[in-house]
């Protein structure tokens, strides 16, 4: 869920889009450990298309439209060709690929990140995807938190400086 939460946010930023270097997708396929994938012209394009649908996923889990998420992933994984395979590889054991190693990489990473979010859907554990809660932020986060409280994607920044701002309102109101 990490990569997919990362993929998102790139276009969500506040400078704008964050993935537009083959460089910056391939530095993500290694990082996520989408291993013998090689980025390319081609893939770039593709991953930005793919991403704002998964964006759309997030969004519709967000507003309760599980329907419309389910429908969009459902197109999603059929599109990027998902076809889940156990497999074991160097020295790792088995594990399940969503794809075949020879698809493209927009379409390996969108059918790995597009099957994610299908189970979280099917788990019910949709609501743990969400966009931080602070005004100046649109990053969207999982909430690993046991209740389910989680607000801000990163407690230390955003978090941190909604609480300071109020702290200093009611220092000011009281002064």
């Amino acid at each position: 869920m990490t990569g997919c939460v990362e993929l998102i946010n790139t276009g969500r930023s506040r400078s704008g889009d964050e993935l537009h270097r083959v460089a910056d997708l391939q530095a993500m396929a290694d990082l996520y450990a989408f291993h013998g994938a090689r980025a390319n012209a081609a893939d770039l394009p593709r991953i930005r298309r793919y991403r704002g649908r998964l964006d759309q996923v997030v969004t519709a889990f967000e507003t309760g439209d599980m329907e419309a998420a389910i429908d969009e992933l459902n197109t999603l994984l059929s599109e990027a060709g998902a076809s889940p395979q156990i497999v074991a590889h160097d020295g790792r054991g088995p594990h399940l690929h969503v794809s075949r190693p020879t698809s493209p990489l927009a379409d390996r990473m969108t059918a790995h990140f597009a099957m994610g979010l299908a189970w979280l859907a099917v788990a019910g554990e949709a609501t743990r995807l969400r966009t931080c809660a602070s005004p100046t932020c649109r990053n969207v986060f999982v909430d690993f938190s046991r209740n389910r409280s989680r607000r801000y994607c990163d407690s230390r920044t955003c978090g941190n400086r909604l609480h300071v701002a109020a702290y200093r309102a009611r220092k000011s109101a009281s002064a």
